[in-house]
């Protein structure tokens, strides 16, 4: 059975384990079989054991393997970890406190008189910053992303859509099927784009999130398609002559030190913040982060098995569409032989005819 569900109801799927008394499931990468996590179901939360970094030491040595660089590694595992909002950053408590400033400044005038304008670097669009990780309680009560108003500087729009470029072509597809044993793994990657394609797709939902909901303002800045740091400076030198311009204030937020040194220099306040590196193996999480790591582990690593399940989730296959990467759906194939599959053939069979009605 295959089809294709948005991510909240992929909740069907832990629901029916959950019925057939299946409480944990293992999670699985495609290109080597090996298990990448464990979800623990327990209630109504969910205890997730992590993997470490050696469980990315891929051999790079089979002859005549494919492109190795398309091979999602812990570094995407770990982006997966942080846009999900498994873990934090490691700073995350100093940027409560400093958010929380911020929205104080904006409601008293005693503090500040000029409006803040809040903007993001490329690479907290990768994790999926706005949209997953607001509203945030500080001590000054809980803080939306709504209540700022916003920039969007177009050159890290033009970084990020550079990346949306490149798809598997058939010799692609032959390599990556030897050494695979999802037996349909080709058909849905065929003409699907690559590593980097896909997480650019996904920093682009981020992005429609800060257009759409938070209406930002869009500045418009020279891109470099060769210097990333020339593209930082060139950030910045934007958004001091559009607060000056404007006498507002502007934020930034971004990941990056040497950017936070650059917003620094141009006297722009900013907030850096720290990836985390000692990563605890235990978390316990609720529903909203257990399908958020789902999807994005699908859709990373092109397809993750749940083995418990005899389920594999899709995140690219043939046919995909825009609307589906908005509504962050996963194409759901379950074996006839899986406990679950009965029950959630007559789920889904009874969700799309009440669509219908």
């Amino acid at each position: 059975m295959e089809e294709v569900m948005k991510k909240e109801r992929l909740m069907m799927i832990l629901n029916a384990a959950r019925k057939e008394g299946i409480d944990e499931i293992t999670v699985k990468e495609p290109y080597f079989q090996k298990d990448i996590l464990d979800i623990k179901l327990d209630g109504a939360s969910y205890k997730v054991s992590l993997r470490g970094k050696e469980t990315f030491n891929f051999d790079s040595q089979i002859e005549n393997y494919w492109d190795s660089s398309d091979i999602p590694g812990f570094q995407e595992y770990k982006g997966c970890l942080i846009s999900s909002g498994l873990i934090d950053f490691d700073n995350w408590d100093k940027f409560v406190e400093w958010i929380g400033y911020l929205y104080q400044s904006e409601i008293d005038p005693g503090l500040s008189s000029r409006s803040v304008f809040l903007t993001i670097d490329t690479n907290l669009a990768y994790f999926r910053f706005f949209s997953r990780r607001f509203p945030v309680e500080t001590q000054h009560g809980t803080v939306n992303d709504t209540y700022f108003d916003y920039l969007l500087s177009s050159i890290v729009e033009s970084e990020i859509d550079h990346h949306i470029r490149e798809k598997y072509d058939d010799s692609d597809l032959k390599m990556l099927g030897m050494y695979t044993k999802i037996g349909d793994l080709r058909f849905n990657f065929r003409n699907r784009g690559r590593l980097m394609t896909r997480k650019a797709k996904f920093a682009t939902q981020e992005l429609n999130y800060i257009r759409g909901k938070l209406n930002a303002a869009r500045i418009k800045g020279s891109v470099s398609k060769t210097d990333s740091e020339k593209n930082d400076i060139r950030i910045v030198e934007s958004l001091e002559h559009f607060a000056w311009d404007r006498n507002i204030a502007v934020a930034l937020i971004s990941a990056d030190r040497n950017m936070g040194n650059h917003a620094e220099n141009s006297e722009i306040p900013y907030f850096v913040l720290e990836l985390p590196h000692a990563i605890d193996k235990e978390h316990t999480v609720e529903d909203k982060t257990i399908l958020n790591l789902l999807h994005d582990l699908a859709l990373t690593f092109g397809a993750i098995r749940l083995d418990e399940l005899e389920t594999v989730l899709f995140g690219i296959w043939g046919g995909k569409t825009d609307g589906d990467y908005r509504d962050e759906s996963t194409k759901v194939w379950i074996n006839p032989n899986s406990k679950i599959y009965a029950g959630m053939k007559r789920d889904i069979y009874i969700i799309n005819n009440l669509k219908k009605l």
